[in-house]
């Protein structure tokens, strides 16, 4: 009679395989790209920016502006954008506090924001006009805020003070 890891050997060196390729695949996609992060950061100048070919400048910041669940409230950012024929579009729009570690997501697509307040994202290849993000925030976040935008291997940087 042979032992169990004898009839095994086959299933357990498969085995041993794929997890070896599921970590090194793990580590190429997520931990290699996150750990050699050279995006440049922008510090908006007097409210303003450029970045992947949009002038952006900061507009307004309100609170509860919109509808919000119990515990929570929001605070709105307008943002005035000139792009032009070289402009492309930013990716998420993050808010974080500035001396905590909390930050926080667009939550425009969760929330009843009507569709013609503003943009919801930088346009490519466009004109002016205004951007809103809306972000969900606890009763407890009182600020001072950072609004980042990235963009082109850039991140705009945006001081929020209410």
């Amino acid at each position: 009679m042979t032992s169990w890891w004898h009839r095994q050997r086959v299933a357990l060196i498969a085995l041993l395989v794929a997890v070896v390729a599921v970590v090194g695949v793990h580590v190429w996609f997520d931990v290699l790209p996150a750990s050699t992060d050279d995006t440049a950061v922008i510090d908006a100048r007097n409210g303003s920016a450029e970045i992947a070919g949009q002038s952006l400048a900061l507009d307004s910041a309100r609170w509860d502006e919109f509808d919000a669940p119990v515990g929570s409230r929001t605070l709105s950012i307008r943002i005035e954008s000139g792009g032009g024929s070289d402009a492309t579009t930013c990716g998420l729009f993050t808010l974080a506090e500035a001396e905590g570690a909390r930050v926080w997501s667009n939550a425009r697509s969760v929330l009843d924001v009507p569709f013609d307040a503003g943009e919801s994202f930088c346009q490519e290849e466009s004109g002016p006009y205004v951007i809103l993000a809306v972000f969900l925030l606890p009763d407890d976040a009182e600020g001072p805020f950072v609004l980042e935008i990235p963009g082109d291997g850039e991140v705009a940087r945006f001081p929020v003070e209410l």
